[in-house]
């Protein structure tokens, strides 16, 4: 893509024609609107088949959770031992039981819990003795998973016809969607006066050793130990969906190579070798000629008053030894402000849903244990999220995927400007390197001829580029983990229920920890590069063309000084005491002279008066600067 809205020359020249100019170096969305059709129309089919890729694939394979449905019943200790509770037994005058079991109803299925606890449940491997706070907290999720049936044990005694059993209640899970009554919705059952209410666990387990239920006081709970089943999956769809992306992205790209016919300036050596073999008449008379000029001062680019027209008269300027800019010079402000913007942005609503997160799980983990404790990307019942999404068929699925990914996308579009500050910063650090006194240095071009540099991958050097994608990448991959595509699939018993699995999007809580520290240190570490000085004091071109077009003027005798080694600075072979000019060549240069006007026309100054007036601008200019 950066590739495909790099300028040709003619297009920058057509650009400065109209007073108007284009970057180079870097990924530049300004130039996709000032390039060929073609070109900008595979730059779209590659930005645009990024969208469904960044959305889906990460869900192209996905893990289920098991969701069991289950009875509750208050009870005591008499409903192990199998006694008699209203619905299996009737009694007669003489107080004799007469065993006559109901085989119909809902107590037809508590029988056969009863008979499991009194027998199958024997083994201690099969039940677990829970507290009330470990009970409430194992139960009072969307989903339970790795356990069955569950006995509330009381103390209370009841009377001759149910003197076991105080109450019962089938839990199921449907789909649709989330709304309606949370299936745990029993815990609070005596908490509230109305039926309409949200049972709080968090508040459930602060006083679980006064739980009751439908008024009788809770001693502990007895829960039934489900088997998991819990599968690996994966969406031919969404396969099908990311495979036709890749093979649009392969297409642009064979399309790219194969219709490449005039050869793009991807970096800044590309430009600069353009120009000096060819230097562009519109921008000469503008040696000093940096980034910030394009709109304002004397070499001011856009003509006053006159629109789609370039400024050919610049006024000269006197050269004052700056001080060594920093490399937050290289990007723009508004560049600066919305990369750190956005990405503090992304910081902070991360930082924000961990602890809406952690407060949702807090109120189901178990004494000691933290909420970092559940595993790393691991499907959990209590950790999903919960926003009102529908849960079941193809828009279930498509809704949970879509969110699920969602920050996969942001993400991808916060690192592309990420990647961009640090083009325009190394860009302009290369940049400036051509003016150091210790040696000429051949151009890096894309493809050398001469003494011209091999590129390296686009515009950034490898001990950048290479840290940067693999950080990218393991950001990517830290957000897979942190929020994933979950299917629940329903069983009963250890049946299955349903024959479509319910999509649920679920998350942990240790990988946005990390996602969070590790978007902290890239964040720092931009702001610290941008206190970096450029290694001289050249102005600060960036990936102007104008500026850059500006710095190419080389002497008319030095024609082969875009294959050779350069470097910029005064050059005693041209101009004359009054203007002096310097350059990038081949040739020999100087330093520059403080006090010495540089740039611009004498045809523009007529008078001293004017030439003195000019300059007291100028000061006021570079002091702003």
């Amino acid at each position: 893509m950066q590739c495909l809205c790099s300028p040709t020359r003619q297009e920058i020249d057509k650009a400065h024609a109209r007073g108007d100019w284009m970057d180079v170096g870097v990924a530049s969305v300004r130039n996709i609107f000032k390039i060929s059709w073609r070109r900008s129309l595979l730059w779209w089919l590659l930005a645009l088949s990024s969208v469904p890729i960044h959305l889906l694939y990460n869900s192209a394979i996905f893990k289920s959770l098991d969701a069991n449905e289950y009875y509750m019943a208050v009870a005591n200790t008499d409903f192990l031992n199998g006694d008699a509770f209203a619905g299996f037994y009737s009694t007669i005058s003489d107080g004799d039981v007469v065993h006559t079991e109901v085989d119909t109803g809902p107590y037809a299925a508590l029988r056969t819990v009863q008979h499991k606890f009194s027998t199958d449940y024997t083994n201690g491997s099969a039940v677990q003795n829970l507290t009330n706070s470990e009970c409430i907290a194992a139960y009072g999720t969307s989903f339970v998973s790795g356990r069955d049936n569950v006995l509330a044990i009381t103390a209370a005694q009841g009377n001759q016809t149910n003197n076991t059993l105080f109450g019962e209640t089938y839990v199921s899970y449907s789909l649709g969607g989330s709304s309606g009554d949370a299936p745990y919705d029993w815990i609070c059952i005596d908490l509230v006066a109305n039926f309409y209410y949200e049972c709080d666990v968090t508040k459930a387990r602060e006083n679980a050793t006064e739980w009751t239920l439908n008024g009788y006081k809770i001693e502990y709970c007895l829960s039934a130990v489900a088997p998991s089943h819990c599968k690996l999956q994966f969406s031919l769809h969404i396969l099908f969906t990311v495979i036709a992306m890749n093979a649009c992205k392969t297409i642009s790209m064979f399309l790219t190579l194969w219709r490449r016919k005039d050869a793009t300036l991807v970096t800044v050596g590309d430009a600069m070798s353009s120009f000096l073999d060819i230097p562009d008449e519109l921008t000469k008379g503008r040696c000093l000629m940096a980034k910030v000029d394009v709109d304002k001062g004397p070499l001011r680019w856009r003509s006053r008053g006159a629109s789609h027209t370039p400024n050919t008269q610049p006024l000269p300027i006197t050269y004052y030894a700056p001080l060594r800019r920093r490399w937050f010079a290289a990007a723009s402000i508004k560049r600066w402000c919305i990369t750190i913007g956005l990405c503090l942005a992304g910081l902070l609503t991360g930082a924000s849903l961990l602890g809406i997160g952690a407060d949702a799980i807090q109120g189901y983990l178990s004494s000691g244990q933290t909420i970092f404790d559940l595993g790393f990307g691991s499907v959990d019942s209590r950790a999903l999220i919960d926003v009102g999404l529908p849960q079941g068929g193809a828009e279930g699925l498509v809704s949970a995927v879509l969110l699920a990914n969602l920050p996969q996308a942001i993400v991808s579009f916060l690192y592309l400007t990420y990647n961009g500050l640090f083009t325009c910063m190394l860009l302009c650090h290369e940049y400036s390197k051509y003016a150091m006194d210790s040696r000429r240095k051949p151009l890096r071009v894309t493809s050398p001829r001469g003494q011209q540099r091999s590129t390296y991958y686009l515009q950034l050097p490898y001990t950048y580029s290479i840290p940067l994608i693999i950080t990218s990448g393991t950001l990517h991959w830290l957000i897979s983990q942190s929020i994933f595509l979950a299917r629940i699939s329903v069983y009963s018993d250890g049946k299955n229920t349903d024959a479509e699995d319910m999509s649920e999007v679920g998350y942990s809580c240790l990988p946005i920890l990390c996602v969070i520290i590790l978007g902290t240190c890239m964040l720092i570490a931009a702001l610290g590069f941008g206190f970096r000085k450029f290694a001289s004091h050249i102005p600060v071109a960036g990936s102007c063309s104008v500026a850059l077009a500006a710095a190419a003027h080389r002497p008319k005798d030095d024609v082969d000084a875009a294959f050779l080694p350069v470097r910029w600075g005064d050059v005693h072979s041209e101009g004359n005491d009054d203007l002096r000019h310097c350059c990038f060549t081949s040739e020999e240069v100087h330093d520059l002279i403080p006090g010495r006007m540089y740039a611009g026309l004498v045809s523009s100054l007529s008078t001293s008066s004017d030439i003195d007036g000019h300059e007291h601008r100028r000061r006021a200019h570079v002091q702003q600067r």
